[in-house]
Formats: structure tokens, sequence, C-alpha cells
């Protein structure tokens, strides 16, 4: 039996959920998969699309990739057999669930990459001090040679610990009133979200903090979404506008693609901002807090520069 060298950064299970029902008999069902930047698009086969050579493969190991198969065929049976058909979910088939979403979170190559611009700030300043206490530069070669399996090895250490958080939360099933509209996904489904630091720049959302959310879209009808928020439970029809907004989350955390099951975009979906009053005035808010506090300090500062 053959090594699965060929591996998906995002299943073929999953994105078979997003397939264009419009396929013509006869043909290979396809996905519309879009540039981010462009939003060129082109119809690609799920097996044909976000996979790389030995991506989770470990100095010749496949247990990360054997794993996540396991993870993925386990999924897709619960997926089939209960979430499409809004049937709640046993406490087993809730923990694969939860596991599913913990590799989501951990195995696409935007969280490869954050992680190795993590290592080369810290190689960068290893060097630095290095450099500066005058001693062989050992642990930044460490660093360095740990730089290529650090997210294979991440994939497997993370998804038990995400697993565990996201088990405690609580889970809601967001699914679309009708057809006419569908949810998309990226080559990043897996995002954290909080309200209440969307404005900032400095800090980014945490599992465990009370107003985060863990948000993925798990087919054309259905997303779902954990929170700490003890009233979000279930299964939850969505209108329209919300659904259209969730999108432009889903495209907003886009890595290189993003992905649907036509051809026709929506303009709502690239816009920067949501067309809520409540969240524009927020963001209005928040800006002129932000610039009030920027001339107090500048006035501050410069009378006192005057005084000296």
């Amino acid at each position: 039996m053959s090594e699965p060298k060929n591996q998906h950064i995002i299943p073929q299970c999953y994105l078979k959920q997003f397939v264009d029902p419009k396929t013509p008999a006869g043909y290979e069902p396809y996905v519309w998969i879009f540039e981010r930047d462009t939003k060129v698009g082109r119809k690609k086969a799920p097996k044909n699309i976000l996979a790389e050579t030995d991506f989770y493969t470990l100095k010749g190991d496949y247990v990360i990739e054997k794993t996540l198969a396991q993870i993925e065929s386990e999924y897709a049976v619960i997926f089939e057999n209960k979430i499409k058909n809004k049937i709640p979910l046993e406490p087993y088939e809730h923990l694969v669930f939860c596991a599913f979403v913990a590799a989501m979170l951990q195995r696409t190559l935007k969280q490869k990459e954050n992680i190795e611009h993590f290592i080369d700030q810290v190689v960068d300043h290893a060097k630095q001090m290095e450099i500066v206490h005058g001693v062989p530069h050992k642990t930044s070669i460490e660093w360095e040679k740990g730089k290529e399996d650090a997210h294979k090895l991440s994939v497997i250490q993370m998804i038990p610990e995400i697993t565990k958080i996201l088990s405690q939360m609580n889970v809601a099933f967001l699914c679309t009133k009708n057809k006419r509209i569908s949810f998309i996904t990226s080559d990043s489904p897996a995002f954290l979200f909080n309200s209440k630091l969307q404005f900032q720049r400095f800090m980014g959302p945490g599992l465990e903090q009370k107003h985060v959310e863990v948000r993925l879209p798990l087919s054309t009808e259905i997303s779902v979404c954990f929170s700490w928020i003890n009233n979000l439970r279930g299964y939850i029809k969505l209108d329209e506008d919300m659904v259209h907004d969730w999108n432009r989350m889903v495209y907003g955390h886009t890595h290189q693609y993003f992905i649907a099951n036509s051809q026709k975009l929506n303009r709502r979906w690239f816009r920067r901002l949501p067309l809520d009053p409540v969240f524009l005035w927020r963001y209005l808010r928040y800006e002129i807090q932000q610039r009030l506090g920027w001339f107090r300090n500048r006035k501050y500062y410069g009378k006192n520069k005057r005084t000296r």
C-alpha cells in the first residue's frame, strides 16, 4: 500500500460540501475556487485543489496525515448522518467534531506561515543576544533547524489541547433559510472572532476569552459557531443579510483562495465593514475616541515641551 504523499491542506470530504449543484451529468463534481486578490475563479474538482506533497510528512513518517485522515473519516459520517439532518450529536460524536474543528484551525498554510514567521523573529532576537554576549550561535541554529517541522508538530500537539477547550464551549449550527444564498469557504476556513477586539490592532482573539467565537462553514447550507454564550446553541436559521455578513468574514480571513458553489459572487462579501448600523456606530465612536486621545496627548506633550 502506497503512502499518502499528496496531502490535502483542506480535506476533500470538507470541500465536497461546496460543489456546484449545476455540475453537468457525467462530469466530476467541482467547486469554484477564486484568487483572493483578483477574484478570478475557475472550476476544479476537490481532489485537485489545496494539496501539497508531504505537507504533513515528518521525516518520512506519515502518522500526522493518517491521524488527520482518521478524524476526517469519522467527521464525514457524523456530518452526513447527524449535522446535515439537524440531529443533536452524541457525546462521542461531539468530541470527534471538536477534534475536526481543532484540526481545521491548525492545519492550514496560513497557520504554517504564522508559525514560521514567529520562529524567524525568535531566531533574529537570539542572534542579536548571542552577538551582544559574545557567545556561539547555538540557540539560534537550533531554532532554525526546528523551523521545517514546527508546523507539522504543532498540528499533532495542539489538536488535543484545542479539542478540550472546544468541547467545553456552546455549539450553534447556523443554517441558511433557503437555497437562494449559500455559505462560502476558503483555504483558511476556521477562524477566531471577538467582537470586543475587532477595532484594536495589538491583540488577537484567544480561545478562552469571554466574547470569542470560533467560526467554520461546514457546507453551503450550514456553518458552526463555538462560543461561551449560553443561549447560542442548537440549530439556528439565519436570514440572508446574516449569511452575507458571515461570508464577508470568511473572505476577510482568506489566505490565498476562497471557494463557492457558484461562479456568481456578491459584492457584499468584499466590503471592509458590514452595513450594520450598530457596528458602524461602534466603529465611528472608536475611531473618534482614538483620534481625540491622540490629539490630547499631542497637545499635552507639546505644552510640556514648551515649558521646559
